[in-house]
């Protein structure tokens, strides 16, 4: 009897907390159920949201140009013709008619600087001397073994002056006439004194073209020595500009090429062309030398000048800002709808602009800066043509 009464009790038991875990297993479905519920409205209403809502974009659209390929450089202006002076012998510099000073002009032909020659002017005339006198002591044998020759030496003695440079001697007409005015030495003394009148005649500098000083490093009354370095002489004309440009671009520019040219502070502007190329590559900075030749007195010595080289036509081009550039070679376009990264090939780096090919006509280019990532759904916005 006792034993079922138990048994009663435990079933009762049994039964409650069967029920009560029963509630809390349907109300923790009921609480899952809810949550799953709300997260997926709050998916689907971001979905609806991504869908609806679209990032917009500013961007033109792209028109292909045949644009001029540009080089920018800078250069310094030299004389297209300058020369150092040098003494090649020794002496005291005499006054000359100009003074030697810088900014002094010469003309073609006037003696810039002389140098004191009285003594190897005397050694001229004293060799001059000796050969009048073995012409002179030739012409008795000469006028019994070579009668018909003689004449031509005897108007050749009368007129010679020992104070002038020498004529050229009377052509031999035989053999045995230059062997027999050979052994009288008349050749040998002959042209000693030419070499002694050569020699002579580098104790005068005269300008070589119509020119300038431009730098002096000695004054009159100076004593020179053979080797001295005393100044420089230019023809203030005609100038040259050299200009380092990449070795890389040669190929868009050649001899006779148009050259933009303008001063520092960009107050006067000249219009030239490219005289001459050089072949040679400069091995540490990979350069070529491209020379511009200019003439006018507007130009000196020393000036600093900036240049833009013309080129050949870029075909089926567009410039655009360098800010556009991503990942180095790369612009991000739309296509329906959505960004794209579109590969493009760099032609020219300009200032602020890269002249690039790789895009095509009515392509729509994304001119923004901002973060952007490709494959987000835009909306574009055009800002010109």
């Amino acid at each position: 009897m006792m034993f079922g009464l138990l048994s009663e009790n435990l079933i009762k038991q049994m039964k409650k907390y069967s029920t009560v875990l029963i509630g809390i297993i349907v109300l923790g479905l009921g609480f899952l159920f809810f949550f799953l519920l709300n997260k997926n409205n709050e998916t689907a209403s971001k979905e609806l949201v991504q869908r609806d809502i679209k990032q917009i974009v500013e961007t033109k659209k792209i028109t292909l140009k045949n644009i001029p390929y540009t080089v920018e450089a800078t250069g310094t202006l030299t004389a297209k013709q300058q020369i150092e002076l040098y003494s090649e012998v020794q002496g005291v510099l005499h006054n000359s008619r100009k003074s030697f000073k810088v900014g002094t002009t010469f003309k073609k032909g006037e003696t810039i600087l002389s140098i004191n020659s009285e003594e190897h002017l005397a050694q001229v005339q004293s060799n001059r001397s000796n050969l009048i006198n073995q012409i002179a002591a030739m012409m008795p044998d000469m006028e019994i073994d070579y009668p018909n020759d003689y004449q031509k030496w005897q108007n050749y003695l009368q007129n010679f002056d020992v104070k002038s440079r020498l004529k050229p001697l009377p052509e031999a007409t035989s053999e045995q006439e230059k062997l027999f005015v050979t052994g009288k030495n008349v050749y040998q003394t002959y042209y000693t004194v030419k070499n002694l009148e050569a020699r002579l005649s580098k104790y005068y500098i005269s300008a070589p073209f119509n020119g300038e000083i431009t730098e002096t490093l000695v004054n009159a009354g100076a004593l020179v020595r053979s080797g001295q370095k005393l100044g420089e002489f230019i023809d203030g004309s005609v100038f040259e500009l050299e200009l380092k440009v990449p070795a890389t671009e040669k190929e868009y520019f050649t001899q006779g090429s148009i050259v933009e040219l303008s001063t520092i502070n960009n107050q006067q502007s000249y219009t030239a062309k490219i005289s001459r190329l050089s072949s040679k590559i400069d091995r540490e900075t990979q350069t070529i030398l491209v020379i511009i030749e200019l003439s006018g007195t507007d130009f000196q010595d020393g000036q600093y000048l900036k240049a833009n080289i013309k080129g050949s036509l870029i075909k089926d081009a567009v410039e655009i800002p360098s800010k556009l550039l991503k990942n180095n070679n790369q612009v991000f376009i739309v296509e329906d709808d959505k960004l794209v990264l579109q590969t493009i090939h760099i032609v020219d780096y300009n200032d602020d602009t890269l002249l690039v090919k790789g895009l095509t006509n009515n392509m729509v280019l994304v001119t923004e800066v901002t973060n952007l990532n490709p494959g987000t759904t835009v909306e574009t916005k055009t800002i010109g043509k």
